[in-house]
């Protein structure tokens, strides 16, 4: 595992319980909309993206009827998995590149390492 990544799950544990689901929980700031799902994965969360540049989330299959051949991608959170849209870039930022960006993003070893002891 990235040095930077395994400092920010050991910082991140001293927030986080080690039993935090079953969630699925969506978050935005008007740019980004992002999904993560709890790391017992209880809670299924399925994706659709759309030729019209849509994209549907949801725990159950159905609840947005699309033609089939409007379906450019399907797909899943697994447990523990995280997934971002970026609304301006109109791209989809997946779980590795989305917690490599936030484990470099501060000194998480150097904040453990002053703090914890």
């Amino acid at each position: 595992m990235d040095p930077d990544k395994k400092d920010f799950y050991r910082w991140a544990s001293c927030t986080m319980e080690p039993w935090d689901g079953p969630a699925l929980v969506t978050f935005s700031d008007g740019r980004f909309v992002g999904a993560i799902l709890d790391r017992n994965g209880l809670r299924p969360s399925r994706f659709y993206v759309t030729t019209e540049n849509i994209m549907v989330m949801a725990s159950e299959v159905g609840v947005y009827d699309a033609p089939a051949e409007n379906v450019i991608q399907k797909g899943r959170l697994m447990p523990g998995k995280m997934l971002l849209v970026d609304t301006k870039e109109k791209r989809i930022i997946k779980d590795g590149e989305l917690k490599a960006g936030i484990a470099a993003s501060r000194p998480h070893g150097q904040w453990w390492d002053q703090h914890v002891t």
